[in-house]
């Protein structure tokens, strides 16, 4: 198999699970990858996919008219497709798989698509790309998304119910090993600071616990984009800086540190005023994968994650006193936490193992061009 698997960006920090992906189809097929844009315009190493007269022509012809020429923008990613003999494409985001979908169907390679999360729940994007995936919906070989509540709302937007599958990105068993039973009085939240997110309400949520337990303390690692200058402006207002620490982007190895000594991981997932949502977070699976029970919220993906009073908690979306309260629970029962934290990592075992949901995504692969040559035979 001659697989190209797309990305928007190709270096992009909170994106480790499409470079997991990437690795994972390593070992099965052979791999291209392209990336930089919604229509990806280069190669992995950075070189242009067409001429770079004609990606100028495309720039100048886009700038004016506000579309994009598709002779111009769909040339080189047409001649690469060729020139590898790509036998399937699979798209990461639904937005670059509807510019993706006429190219595909021109060269009759099958399509596969992954909705990840804003893709599916972004109302400006949806409205604006509603013809689009109407059309994607119709040509893909296979519509992937990372949850049960996606899927739903994916066939809301016309796609049909036998082209769905649900399969969540998974984590890596071997990188995230088990440690429970932690004994520090320290809460983790790991994310980017956007309103999906949720930051301002953990803060909030945090403050609460700080009261009463004055020793807890709350890592929160991301870049300081975004609302992190909300963030530090609460923390600020609520007289709880030395409480809370923002060490920024941090290595995957520096935050399996963090995951071996907390107490509890915590995200307080929200619907952001745009509709943006949370598909499954990563950073969940991992936080469950090391023995971390987990506070968050009902919310997208995360309710198949997290298995309520058994791996963790939930609460409603914006109830930060109720976050408190479980992570005041927590405090004071560690040994409700080492149990919760065994149970999350047997869940992750049995659902979510990466090696486990990349082999799905190949037998969508294997299954698309057999379909094809069916279908051109």
């Amino acid at each position: 198999m001659r697989i190209c698997i797309t990305r928007s960006e190709r270096n992009s920090y909170s994106e480790t699970f499409i470079r997991d992906q990437i690795a994972g189809f390593s070992k099965l097929a052979e791999v291209y990858t392209i990336h930089s844009g919604r229509l990806p315009e280069r190669q992995e190493d950075g070189k242009l996919l067409s001429p770079w007269i004609f990606w100028i022509l495309h720039k100048i012809v886009k700038g004016i008219s506000g579309r994009r020429n598709n002779y111009f923008s769909h040339y080189g990613l047409k001649r690469y497709f060729r020139e590898n003999r790509i036998d399937v494409v699979l798209a990461n985001y639904g937005l670059s798989a509807a510019h993706l979908a006429p190219i595909c169907r021109d060269l009759r390679i099958p399509l596969i698509v992954i909705f990840h999360g804003h893709d599916a729940t972004d109302r400006k994007l949806l409205s604006r790309y509603a013809n689009k995936y109407l059309a994607l919906f119709a040509s893909a070989a296979s519509i992937v998304v990372v949850s049960a509540d996606m899927k739903n709302r994916i066939m809301q937007l016309g796609a049909n119910s036998e082209k769905v599958e649900v399969v969540p990105c998974g984590v890596d068993l071997l990188k995230f090993t088990l440690s429970p039973g932690r004994k520090e009085h320290l809460f983790l939240a790991v994310g980017r600071f956007v309103a999906k997110k949720g930051p301002l309400f953990t803060i909030q949520a945090f403050h609460q616990v700080w009261k009463k337990h004055p020793d807890a303390t709350l890592v929160m690692i991301g870049a300081h984009k975004g609302l992190y200058e909300e963030c530090l402006k609460l923390v600020i207002s609520l007289g709880i800086q030395k409480a809370i620490m923002f060490p920024g982007i941090l290595k995957q190895e520096a935050i399996r540190g963090f995951m071996s000594k907390a107490l509890a991981f915590v995200q307080h997932s929200v619907t952001a005023p745009n509709g943006d949502m949370e598909g499954t977070p990563v950073s969940i699976l991992e936080a469950c994968a090391t023995g971390l029970p987990v506070i968050s919220t009902f919310h997208g993906g995360i309710r198949d994650a997290v298995v309520h009073e058994k791996t963790g908690f939930l609460v409603d979306e914006g109830d930060f006193s109720g976050m408190a309260s479980y992570m005041m629970k927590l405090l004071e029962r560690p040994d409700m936490a080492a149990s919760m934290g065994v149970e999350g990592r047997v869940h992750m075992e049995a659902q979510y193992d990466q090696v486990k949901q990349i082999g799905k995504l190949y037998h969508l692969a294997v299954d698309a061009i057999e379909r094809q040559k069916d279908y051109s035979g």
